[in-house]
């Protein structure tokens, strides 16, 4: 009797493939095909809702310190005022991707990065008429209005322009690497200048001020052409951008503590005077939008 030259080899061999143990759906998710929740929102939508999620936070910091300015300019209300239509529209345009719910976050986006050029010159100009001017700079900085915050409104209506495109991009993910690192480089700048406030009590408070910036650098080797430094970038992107976001998470807790700890606790008074509750939380922002770029550019090396 003959014997097929397939009976006499046995089972067939488990391609190699198929014999690696199983990674996990979230290790998978990440490393393998796009399987994943996030690519099923895909990076646009994901962007116009962290966007839109991102804007209270924003807008109760705006307020609170235009408020101790007692809104002396009429320009003050500007972001007050502006910065919900935004928040509205991308909360819209991610639940209903349509080109019209698009275009009116795109164009509310720019005119949120305009108000951040905007009130960029006009903190610059806050402190040029401060004794001294830009020639003391190092104390009309510290006294004056914060220069770095007004620029981190015109990249967040930037990101959002960038959320606001539909589908696939060539080159998105290297567009929010360099504004992300951008903007983590202000956030260790407006870190230092609250911090430097109280001399740095706690040793914890140097996190953001070292933590954004190594961030940034990371981000910004991740964006650069292929080659070592890029791999080795990315690499390091992802978990430095998790560390980003705990950070800042546990940066509320500690400005929550020392608020409460005040004598009235949760009173107006120590809101407006005590440790900006939800400053550390642009650093969480940060860590998110890395975290993103890391997800959406994986297995590209």
């Amino acid at each position: 009797m003959t014997v097929s030259i397939i009976e006499r080899a046995g089972p067939r061999a488990m391609p190699v493939a198929d014999r690696r143990p199983d990674r996990g759906p979230v290790r998978a998710a990440w490393q393998g095909g796009r399987t994943g929740l996030p690519d099923r929102f895909g990076l646009p939508r994901l962007l116009r809702l962290l966007v839109a999620g991102s804007i209270p936070p924003l807008w109760y910091e705006i307020a609170v310190l235009h408020y101790r300015g007692s809104f002396q300019s009429r320009y003050m209300w500007l972001p007050v005022a502006y910065l919900p239509l935004e928040m509205a529209a991308g909360f819209l345009a991610a639940a209903v991707d349509t080109p019209a719910t698009r275009r009116l976050f795109r164009a509310l986006s720019w005119g949120t990065a305009a108000l951040g050029a905007f009130g960029t010159a006009m903190h610059l100009r806050g402190v040029r008429r401060q004794m001294g001017g830009l020639y003391e700079w190092r104390y009309n900085g510290l006294t004056g209005p914060p220069v770095a915050a007004p620029p981190q409104v015109a990249i967040f209506g930037l990101v959002g322009a960038l959320g606001a495109a539909g589908g696939a991009r060539e080159g998105r993910g290297r567009d929010l690497r360099l504004l992300g690192a951008f903007s983590e480089l202000l956030v260790a700048l407006e870190a230092g200048h609250d911090h430097t406030q109280n001399y740095y009590a706690n040793p914890v408070q140097y996190t953001p001020v070292l933590l954004a910036p190594t961030l940034a650098l990371a981000q910004m080797a991740a964006a650069a052409p292929r080659g070592p430094l890029r791999r080795a970038a990315r690499r390091l992107e992802g978990p430095l951008a998790l560390v980003a976001t705990l950070a800042g998470l546990v940066g509320f807790g500690f400005h929550v503590k020392n608020v409460r700890g005040r004598t009235g606790g949760f009173s107006w008074q120590n809101l407006f005077y005590g440790a900006p509750i939800v400053a550390p939380l642009q650093l969480s922002g940060q860590g998110l939008l890395g975290l993103l770029a890391a997800y959406f550019d994986r297995g590209r090396g």
